[in-house]
């Protein structure tokens, strides 16, 4: 009975631990408010992870008319197909907080406003989480001709 008594409070203690020790992991994306169509933007994707390291991934849907280009990537493998921007690490960097960007393309008959979230993945304790990234809308409009 006593050793039981013993493992509940060892568990509990843990627990505790981590919720009062372990900081909040945050994730946030940086991107002007409007561009015009047929330019270039930089996008910029600011992680807090704390301590989780291991596999770990950001993903973002892209709207049609838009292409990206990666820039830094923090050692992660990077890719943009069917409108997915992916990052994607099998070992997170160390830094407790770390930028990745990419260059956003508008198409230049592209005009409108675009709506820009995502999620980070991580796996923790031998489970699947996911951070969503706040939505930012950009408004796409008409490229300025020279007079």
């Amino acid at each position: 009975m006593i050793k039981q008594l013993i493992l509940l409070f060892h568990v509990f203690g843990v627990f505790f631990y981590q919720i009062i020790f372990s900081g909040d992991i945050t994730v946030s994306q940086q991107l002007p408010g409007t561009m015009q169509a047929g330019s270039e933007i930089v996008v910029e994707i600011i992680v807090h992870k704390n301590d989780v390291t291991g596999f770990a991934k950001v993903q973002q849907e892209i709207p049609q008319g838009f292409s990206v280009e990666e820039i830094d990537t923090k050692g992660a493998t990077f890719s943009f197909k069917e409108n997915k921007v992916k990052f994607i690490w099998m070992a997170l960097p160390s830094d407790e907080e770390f930028t990745i960007s990419y260059k956003l393309k508008a198409d230049a008959t592209l005009t409108g406003d675009f709506t820009f979230g995502g999620k980070f993945s991580f796996i923790t304790n031998s489970e699947r989480k996911n951070i969503e990234i706040a939505k930012a809308t950009i408004s796409v409009t008409e490229e300025l001709v020279a007079a």
